[in-house]
């Protein structure tokens, strides 16, 4: 039986929702006139990027390697020590194999302006590791402010619910480090909490560190004290989201639950199955079809319709928006942006390798990259025919949706969620609200 411990943060909306509510984090996505938008020559424009920046005590100590299998090695026996210190068992990123010297904090700026120049609005950190334990975290948040640009950060909520790191690195407690944050008005977290049971969410952290070992009371902190420095006190500028992600067997029970939690608090919650990349792609959901046809399927069913009940979207919008991958969290990114990996490679985004553009974000230049990507040419045909949609399928996990060369991205057995997924969730949830198009 588990047991739930949500952190202690106050409900927002006791009597519905305000007019026009929407859950929705500035630094996700693009609305669809952002979609729409042309560069001088015709070219759409670059909307959003998904972008690593690796702590630059973790980069100088890769690149010190006297070759790529030295690099390598390092970058595996550090990563906990010097990138991350949390240790997720589905980790994308730690596994990686990289294909040259890391990208230096420098670097990674001179690749955001041109990104701007592209037309950027959106970007959001990945990885690797956590980026509120980089000692450049405010040298690179002043850049992205000054570029205008939203921002978000994935994190686990060490540094913001545990002053061991923003001490060491900062000079300041974990609380005064959310103040800090709380004055970036472009900048938005996107905090992981994918289970409210202590035991269950144990299970998916390994902290390298011993004064984590206690990371769900951390967690839970860190949520209450962004809370308390009003990242979710406006709710046309919602800058707190929850991630519960990815969506497997032992939290698929409490997804919903967490999810209405968070949207009383004025959090918008993004959920999704396991990525097809890094540690993700070994989760045995990928194999499991009682999950991915069943399950999964309900569970998107049944949040839809919530959302539909608590009048903040009607079907109608949602037939015309498309079944999200985040279930009714808007999704863009792959016909709008691309993922810049650590070593400079650049990928259509992080949740399938398949992506890849075969190139590094500084020997080639983004907007020949951008050009010659599959997202750009997704992007320009469905603006040709006219059937651009806010939010897309997932690409990078869906079996048989996209071919590359004659042949499909994810075969049949190998995604995490199914061929015909979208259409039996919209399905479902017409049947279950009695609604009729």
């Amino acid at each position: 039986m588990k047991s739930k411990e949500f952190p202690n943060i106050p409900v927002k909306f006791d009597n519905g929702f305000p007019e026009g509510f929407r859950p929705w984090v500035p630094s996700w996505s693009v609305d669809k006139d952002d979609l729409d938008e042309r560069l001088e020559d015709g070219t759409p424009t670059l909307t959003q990027l998904d972008i690593s920046i690796p702590n630059p005590d973790f980069a100088e100590a890769v690149n010190a390697g006297k070759d790529l299998q030295e690099m390598n090695t390092i970058y595996r026996l550090r990563y906990q020590e010097l990138a991350c210190g949390v240790g997720c068992k589905n980790c994308f990123d730690c596994r990686t194999t990289i294909q040259g010297p890391l990208m230096t904090t420098n670097e990674v700026l001179t690749m955001i302006k041109e990104a701007k120049e592209l037309g950027v609005k959106t970007m959001k950190f990945l990885g690797p590791g956590e980026l509120l334990h980089n000692r450049d975290l405010f040298k690179i948040l002043d850049f992205i402010k000054e570029q205008g640009i939203n921002f978000g950060i994935f994190t686990k909520g060490v540094a913001l619910g545990d002053d061991t790191i923003p001490m060491e690195k900062f000079g300041m407690t974990a609380k005064e480090l959310c103040e800090k944050l709380a004055e970036y008005d472009n900048v938005s977290i996107l905090l992981s909490l994918t289970s409210a049971d202590r035991e269950t969410d144990m299970k998916r952290n390994t902290p390298h560190n011993e004064q984590f070992k206690n990371i769900f009371d951390i967690r839970n902190k860190a949520f209450e004290n962004l809370a308390e420095v009003g990242l979710n006190s406006d709710p046309n500028n919602q800058r707190l989201a929850l991630i519960c992600a990815p969506v497997l067997n032992d939290n698929i029970d409490e997804v919903l639950e967490i999810y209405e939690w968070a949207l009383a608090r004025n959090i918008p919650t993004v959920i999704a199955p396991t990525m097809c990349s890094g540690k993700g792609k070994e989760m045995p959901e990928i194999k499991d079809e009682q999950f991915k046809q069943v399950d999964l399927v309900d569970l998107y069913v049944d949040i839809y319709t919530m959302i539909i009940r608590k009048k903040i979207l009607t079907v109608t919008q949602i037939e015309e928006e498309g079944i999200s991958p985040y279930a009714g969290y808007a999704c863009n990114q792959f016909i709008g942006g691309m993922f810049v990996r650590s070593d400079g490679r650049i990928q259509g985004c992080p949740g399938n390798e398949a992506f890849s553009y075969g190139t590094d974000v500084r020997k080639e230049g983004l907007k020949e990259v951008w050009k010659r990507s599959t997202g750009h040419k997704l992007r320009q045909e469905m603006a040709e025919r006219g059937t651009t949609k806010l939010t897309q399928p997932c690409y990078a996990k869906t079996e048989n949706l996209i071919q590359i060369d004659g042949a499909p991205v994810v075969k049949k057995g190998e995604g995490s969620i199914t061929e015909g997924f979208y259409e039996r969730v919209m399905a479902g949830v017409r049947a279950k609200v009695g609604e009729v198009i």
